[in-house]
């Protein structure tokens, strides 16, 4: 499956299970895909091969994913050794990763994965206190157990404790002694990451916005694979920002992007330039440094945001 047609599929599947979504066309992206519906919001990398994501990708969608209470989501059909499985989640620098049908099955039919893929094979979580609880009820000792399962006594202590995952063989023994499922779902559209929000800027002209954003009030954090420079907030109010010299055909079809992604994210944009006239493309402002730097507080440039989109839509500026 080729990636265009791999992310239409992506996309259909979030359309007809209720997801309101926008598309990015945007070299290097963090994501492809921002996908929402009622409380739940998902950045999507797709990609073929998900050995092709780098780390810098990974992080800043980890980022994305952290600011904005989301999960973060690549979605390919193989690595560059091997296809990926069907119902197995795999980790792409911390971030999970499965095939087009393991999402579908997440999203159609409620059924979670819950094999995971590490070095050796394939892995579940069980639920420790029902494993004991189970060996208890049924009268074995660890050990009688452990030597039913053909594991060590250690390993067997590890489960109950869920400190260790456990193969696919040794976990399929075990169900099978008591005839229940014991191995844990995974919760691929609830996921929790770490993420470094700390980034530097990489410009002097992004430096000097940045820290005049902070002077505001608001928190910045940097987002360096995406059409926005960086995300800001203050208390609920959320902007995705850009920062260039001037404006240019980039410029435009990335402020173009950011009203889309806004419109699905409930964020608003605005595109911060060193030189401009305080015009908009796509619904987002485009204001000149300057006028930044005469606002005095967060509040003032929310003002300012919400004053200009309502010129907007009286249509006193365009492109």
């Amino acid at each position: 499956m080729d990636r265009e047609r791999l992310i239409r599929t992506v996309e259909a599947i979030l359309r007809g299970t209720g997801y309101k979504t926008a598309r990015l066309d945007f070299k290097g992206s963090c994501f492809d895909l921002v996908a929402s519906r009622l409380f739940l919001l998902l950045f999507i990398k797709v990609v073929t091969n998900i050995d092709t994501v780098t780390g810098e990708q990974a992080e800043d969608l980890k980022r994305l994913a952290k600011f904005f209470n989301a999960s973060p989501l690549i979605i390919g059909v193989k690595t560059k050794n091997s296809e990926l499985e069907e119902g197995v989640v795999y980790d792409r620098f911390g971030v999970y990763s499965l095939r087009p049908e393991t999402l579908y099955d997440a999203l159609v039919e409620n059924e979670l994965p819950a094999i995971f893929a590490e070095r050796g094979g394939f892995y579940v979580r069980v639920n420790g206190v029902l494993l004991r609880e189970l060996r208890e009820r049924h009268g074995y000792s660890i050990n009688e157990l452990a030597e039913m399962a053909g594991v060590s006594r250690k390993s067997l202590l590890n489960y109950e404790r869920g400190e260790q995952a456990v193969s696919i063989d040794v976990a399929i023994r075990l169900e099978e002694i008591f005839d229940e499922p014991l191995a844990e779902p995974i919760d691929v559209l609830h996921s929790t990451v770490e993420a470094k929000l700390d980034v530097k800027p990489e410009t002097p002209l992004e430096r000097e916005v940045f820290e005049r954003l902070r002077v505001l009030g608001l928190g910045v954090v940097k987002v360096k694979k995406a059409p926005f420079n960086a995300v800001s907030r203050e208390d609920k109010f959320r902007i995705l920002t850009g920062v260039d010299e001037r404006k240019t055909n980039s410029t435009v079809r990335r402020a173009e992007m950011v009203a889309e992604v806004g419109k699905i994210i409930n964020s608003d944009g605005v595109f911060i330039l060193e030189r401009t006239k305080t015009q908009a493309v796509g619904g987002v402002p485009l204001i000149p440094k300057e006028r930044l730097e005469e606002i005095k507080d967060a509040d003032e440039l929310i003002t300012m945001i919400e004053e200009l989109k309502r010129e907007i839509k009286r249509g006193l500026f365009s492109k």
